[in-house]
């Protein structure tokens, strides 16, 4: 072999460092290379295996969040339905209230403008009593006692009423 320019010796001692660089690089660098990447690996899928499930997570929270959104859009509507049945049935016993009022003032109206008219008619037939004895007195020429003046005024009264 050393025709072809190799050195036997060489070649063996070559091949030995060889096989023992190997071993040494396979014991000291290859196997705590491929453990650090297989532990650099196990921490690259804890971190993808944690935010998928934090993101499940907040999926689900947004989920309870639209659910009380929702719950809470309904329980404003009723509250705003139950407003608004409240203040319609508050407006209705208002106008009820005012008519019944109204009412009641008018009645009371009436009485008084009846009253006031019975007063006026009683002052008026006592009027036109005294007034038709005055008359009657100068007409007669003489003067009525109190008794005949009654019955003359409780005669007019009666053709009165029957005018009305």
């Amino acid at each position: 072999m050393e025709s072809l320019g190799v050195n036997l010796g060489y070649l063996v001692s070559q091949i030995v460092n060889f096989t023992l660089l190997a071993l040494l690089l396979y014991f000291v660098a290859y196997k705590p290379i491929l453990r650090m990447l297989d532990q650099r690996s196990a921490r690259i899928q804890e971190g993808l295996d944690k935010a998928a499930e934090a993101e499940k997570r907040a999926a689900e929270m947004e989920q309870e969040f639209q659910k009380q959104l929702a719950a809470a859009r309904k329980e404003g509507q009723e509250i705003i339905a139950q407003a608004t049945q409240v203040s319609e049935k508050t407006r209705q016993e208002i106008l009820a209230k005012a008519h019944e009022d109204a009412r009641g003032m008018i009645d009371k109206a009436k009485e008084e403008i009846d009253r006031e008219r019975d007063q006026a008619m009683s002052d008026l037939r006592r009027d036109v009593g005294e007034l038709s004895v005055s008359i009657a007195q100068k007409i007669i020429g003489r003067t009525l006692d109190e008794p005949g003046q009654r019955q003359l005024i409780a005669e007019f009264l009666e053709q009165t009423e029957e005018l009305k």
